[in-house]
């Protein structure tokens, strides 16, 4: 009874090795990750600390898809990818009168390129425009808060972006 059991075991693994079943998080066997090294942006604007920001949503982006493995330093990394925030605009949309807006939006453009490490060689170059509405807030302080999460949020928006496009390039 036993030794059945064993073998129908033994098949049983057999058969789920041959279909290429893998447990979830498993590298195939041989398989290489490249590691992707994502340092902070060249930032142009006025927005200070928008570079952060960006490359912060963009690490969070890629580690968690396993794709590749991020790393903070570019020595050592298979590929590079770099930004650099060419400006950042803010323009009412919405107004409660004439004189004063409840809805602003803010625009950030940025370039993006992707690059060997070894050799320098450009992958993958883009120029993104983002654009996130945000709520206006007649105190001060609230206000910059309703526009720092629109910036958040446009930098989630870049991230979903650009991990697409370059998932498709590696």
């Amino acid at each position: 009874m036993i030794a059945r059991q064993v073998g129908v075991l033994i098949c049983f693994i057999c058969a789920l090795s041959g279909c290429g079943y893998h447990p979830m998080g498993a590298e195939p066997i041989g398989s290489t990750t490249r590691t992707l090294a994502v340092p902070l942006f060249a930032n142009r604007s006025t927005e200070v600390g928008l570079e952060a920001i960006l490359a912060n949503a963009l690490i969070n982006a890629f580690t968690q898809t396993r794709a590749v493995k991020v790393t903070p330093y570019e020595e050592g990394a298979d590929l590079v990818l770099e930004g650099k925030v060419q400006s950042v605009d803010n323009t009412s949309v919405a107004f409660q009168s004439v004189t004063q807006s409840t809805v602003r939006r803010v625009t950030v453009r940025v370039e993006l390129t992707l690059r060997q490490q070894d050799n320098g060689k450009v992958l993958w170059k883009d120029a993104q425009v983002l654009q996130e509405d945000y709520v206006v807030d007649p105190n001060y302080h609230a206000g910059e808060a309703t526009k720092s999460e629109g910036l958040r949020r446009a930098a989630v928006t870049l991230a979903r972006r650009v991990m697409d496009k370059v998932l498709l390039v590696i």
